[in-house]
């Protein structure tokens, strides 16, 4: 396994220029898919009040707030301008009082180390009964992806293969799903089972770099 570059970690997330956020990387329909689904599973747990864990652009927190769910947002970096900043870790004490229906941690976790994973879960767990989580996978894959539709109700639907070749970790990761043994996605579920009563899984149909979970106490 290629180890993380030293720029990996919470310490780069904290000093990231918000502009990171809205580099054309962003715009490309892969990213804009991530954030469209992260929109759809989040509301399909019909919440009224959301932590959102990763403020990034604010692409999620904005519709979802314009939907009508309250959206506290928490983040490392004070240059996004969250509600709450601090560490995950620091939330729980940051946020004394507060309820929450669901938390959302969103291509987060991956940019701590390995290490602190379970810590992390546990944290979730505090902040709320229901948490949906999303991360990155290694393997890369080929395939189709697209949207098979009968006048206006439409399936997403994707055909594809992973294929078992090692890369480099992406930029800031200090892992990823399957870059490792111990990162399996069958492994990291049962970690989660540990917290939550059920977690169900899967890949986001239209960019299967991302995998989400949906946990439920």
């Amino acid at each position: 396994m290629d180890r993380a570059a030293p720029s990996a970690g919470p310490d780069r997330e904290a000093t990231l220029n918000p502009a990171h956020y809205l580099s054309d990387d962003y715009f490309q329909l892969e990213s804009l898919f991530s954030m469209v689904h992260q929109l759809r599973e989040i509301r399909q747990f019909r919440p009224r009040r959301v932590l959102e864990i990763g403020v990034g652009n604010g692409f999620v927190s904005t519709l979802l707030r314009q939907a009508g769910i309250e959206v506290v947002t928490a983040d490392i970096n004070p240059a996004l301008r969250p509600d709450v900043c601090c560490a995950l870790h620091d939330l729980p004490a940051a946020l004394a009082g507060e309820t929450f229906d669901l938390v959302s941690c969103c291509e987060v976790l991956e940019h701590m180390p390995f290490e602190v994973f379970d810590d992390s879960l546990r944290t979730l767990r505090s902040l709320a009964p229901r948490a949906f989580i999303t991360l990155p996978g290694h393997f890369p894959w080929m395939g189709l992806t697209g949207r098979l539709g009968i006048h206006n109700r439409f399936i997403s639907m994707a055909l594809g293969l992973r294929i078992p070749v090692r890369r480099r970790l992406s930029e800031g990761h200090c892992w990823e799903i399957h870059s490792e043994w111990r990162t399996r996605r069958s492994a990291l579920r049962r970690r989660m089972l540990a917290h939550f009563a059920r977690v169900d899984c899967g890949v986001f149909a239209m960019h299967r770099y991302h995998y989400y979970f949906r946990c439920h106490a």
